[in-house]
């Protein structure tokens, strides 16, 4: 397979064979705290061929305003209502695990509105009330490691039958300062690994890509707004990871383009596991 130059420029040549797009945010339409090259210009075209687009974030800790307005401020016009973030995956997990009217445990915040609490869940920071949640929500932001952790897993030990749901399954992020950030599916792991230790098998419930509940999310967003179905492999989504953005929309049954802006350099693509269907040096 040959990379290709731009986006751009692959558009012009396929937009009958698409109904949709789906992008990632960070490595593909934000480097750090500014717009990707091109990508304000191929937001402004999308809107002129009347493409629709929608932008799927496992950022749980900005509620789609907030993330909105940090798009808005790096140059890129884009309405609340085309993000697709993994908290989104919350109203499925609450009426999966019964968590709706429930107490839950937060580490760390969701948003702000939260996403639990837009899911119908109760939520609690809390650690006194810990022993009466029924669930315990990984999110991110500061706060006590220690204490919430360690609460935690003695929490989910003494309760096997309660769920750890993390809405952001990614390992780490970038911060500003360019370090990485260790983020709530790193947590969770830890809470996992720990857990697994002492003899509590734990299976988290992942809701962020690679995994369904944020696709599934995202597409029943896309037909109501489009009001009518929209077959998958009509849909590509362009990233710039292979175990998140490209698995998880092959997993789905998206189409699935890569853009070597981000996370995956040129050429290493080549022997992963996750092939995607197109490679773009650039948008």
């Amino acid at each position: 397979m040959s990379v290709l130059a731009s986006f751009h420029d692959w558009l012009g040549h396929h937009r009958p064979g698409l109904d949709a797009l789906v992008f990632d945010v960070d490595g593909v339409l934000m480097l750090g705290s500014r717009a990707g090259a091109g990508a304000a210009a191929l937001l402004d075209r999308l809107r002129k061929l009347e493409l629709p687009y929608r932008i799927l974030t496992n950022d749980a800790n900005h509620s789609v305003e907030e993330k909105a307005a940090l798009l808005a401020r790096a140059g890129l016009v884009v309405e609340a209502g085309a993000i697709t973030s993994s908290g989104h995956g919350l109203v499925e997990a609450a009426e999966r695990a019964g968590l709706a009217g429930e107490l839950c445990f937060v580490l760390g915040r969701l948003g702000e509105p939260s996403y639990a609490e837009l899911a119908g869940i109760r939520v609690t920071s809390r650690l006194a009330e810990l022993p009466d949640c029924r669930a315990a929500l990984v999110g991110e932001d500061a706060y006590d490691w220690e204490a919430n952790i360690n609460g935690v897993v003695n929490f989910l030990i003494s309760r096997p039958e309660a769920p750890l749901v993390v809405p952001n399954s990614d390992l780490y992020y970038p911060g500003e300062d360019r370090r990485v950030h260790v983020a709530a599916g790193g947590v969770a792991r830890l809470i996992v690994s720990v857990c697994a230790a002492y003899g509590r098998r734990l299976e988290p419930l992942y809701l962020g890509k690679p995994h369904e509940p944020i696709f599934h999310h995202n597409h029943g967003r896309l037909e109501a707004a489009l009001g009518r179905p929209v077959e998958r492999r009509r849909v590509l989504m362009l990233g710039d990871s292979l175990a998140s953005d490209v698995a998880g929309a092959r997993g789905f049954g998206y189409r699935s383009a890569l853009v070597l802006t981000g996370a995956t350099s040129d050429g290493s693509w080549r022997g992963s596991e996750h092939r995607p269907d197109l490679v773009f040096r650039a948008l």
